[in-house]
């Protein structure tokens, strides 16, 4: 199968594993890419390996800064942005909470409201994780972060795809790279036993099914949730 993009593809998350390897692989089939940060070291890890890349700054200003450094406007976004804030709902003080309803929700908001008014037909993908629908203590606050973000993108289903854009989110399972690589430092066996499929995710899978979830062939994807985690959330699980 041929996979067609339509233009550049934005990737905010850009600095992460997923994203770098997420750009390599686009570009391996022909995509432009432009992977946005927010911190200096993400900008950094980009330039490093190669990667067109710009701070987020104001995500209003995005397409417009991507015409100026590729020559066209994005055609594709994925979304791979959140931050490492996790707390007991209890403990979390007054002004972290406001600065994580800032960053991982009011950011992403801002990031979703320049589709209708900038984009030419395409696509965006919002990638959650396994704990958005079942959180384990001290995740509340990164699970109700992912679970706006899929209804910001449903949202968006709804509202642009008589334009020809259409939105899904790709729910993943941990993959050994991140913050996931991080959990899986002592839970490894534990949770590869927790498999249906017996093993972890792999990147290369989740790398393909981003890049199929993007192209034309998956044009009728649109205002779902799409799981790729193995069977895990079919299980009764808890680690």
């Amino acid at each position: 199968m041929k996979l067609l993009f339509k233009g550049p593809v934005i990737i905010t998350g850009g600095s992460s594993q997923l994203g770098m390897a997420l750009a390599r692989a686009l570009r391996e089939e022909g995509a432009k890419t432009l992977s946005v940060c927010r911190s200096s070291e993400g900008l950094a890890r980009c330039g490093e390996a190669g990667l067109s890349c710009l701070p987020l700054d104001e995500p209003e200003s995005l397409p417009e800064r991507c015409r100026g450094l590729l020559g066209e406007p994005p055609a594709h976004l994925v979304d791979l942005m959140h931050s490492r804030f996790e707390s007991l709902i209890a403990g979390a003080a007054p002004e972290a909470i406001m600065e994580w309803a800032a960053v991982d929700i009011g950011l992403r908001a801002r990031l979703v409201r320049w589709d209708a008014p900038c984009w030419p037909a395409g696509s965006g993908v919002a990638c959650s994780f396994h704990p958005a629908p079942e959180p384990a203590e001290g995740q509340g606050y990164y699970a109700a972060a992912k679970l706006a973000g899929e209804a910001l993108y449903r949202s968006l289903a709804v509202e642009l795809s008589g334009r020809g854009i259409t939105a899904c989110s790709l729910r993943l399972s941990w993959l050994d790279a991140g913050r996931g690589a991080v959990f899986l430092e002592r839970r490894r066996e534990a949770v590869e036993k927790r498999m249906p499929i017996g093993r972890l995710v792999r990147m290369d899978e989740a790398v393909e099914t981003v890049l199929f979830l993007l192209s034309a062939s998956a044009s009728s994807v649109n205002g779902t949730v799409v799981t790729l985690d193995g069977g895990l959330s079919a299980t009764k699980t808890t680690f």
